[in-house]
């Protein structure tokens, strides 16, 4: 039974049990069709003070609307400023070898970038989540400046990925 306190926080939706899993590049390539919808994505995963982001190098330019976009996806978001995360289904289990096909795919073209005089490196990683993808642009009466927003520090990210707890899975 969905109480009224779970219709309020949105979260009387059903997710699916098996979202599909795309790589960074399938993701942002299909941006449209996946906007809004609940899946899981495999890349590098690399974060700063300013945010965190799952990424791939990808074949060709990422353009959307006229503006070249990097293929990164943002993680990170305000809490109240989304809607809330989507939920992991009742008895949600990592697929380990899909995962695994699809972190093979993404190797071939990407290194994971490691600075050992900062002690950090990125890494292999799945995040379920809500993909969001809609930009925003804004064009300037009077002037032939045209604006984009997206997601992340300075909206600079395409999309972002909206995770509950328990939504991310480090790969090898």
């Amino acid at each position: 039974m969905i109480g009224w306190w779970q219709l309020l926080a949105g979260q009387a939706s059903v997710q699916p049990a098996n979202p599909p899993i795309l790589t960074v590049c399938e993701a942002l390539d299909k941006a449209a069709e996946y906007d809004g919808k609940v899946v899981i994505v495999v890349g590098a995963s690399s974060g700063t003070s300013e945010g965190s982001w799952i990424g791939e190098d990808c074949p060709g330019e990422l353009v959307i609307d006229g503006r070249k976009w990097s293929y990164g996806i943002s993680t990170a978001y305000s809490l109240g400023e989304v809607d809330p995360p989507p939920r992991l289904p009742n008895g949600f289990r990592w697929d380990k070898k899909a995962l695994g096909e699809k972190l093979t795919q993404v190797k071939e073209a990407t290194k994971l970038e490691v600075l050992p005089q900062y002690h950090y490196s990125d890494r292999w990683m799945a995040i379920y989540g809500r993909l969001e993808a809609k930009i925003t642009r804004v064009e300037i009466r009077g002037d032939t400046r045209i604006t984009y927003t997206g997601y992340g520090h300075l909206g600079n990210a395409p999309a972002q990925l909206v995770s509950p707890q328990g939504g991310w899975r480090r790969l090898r």
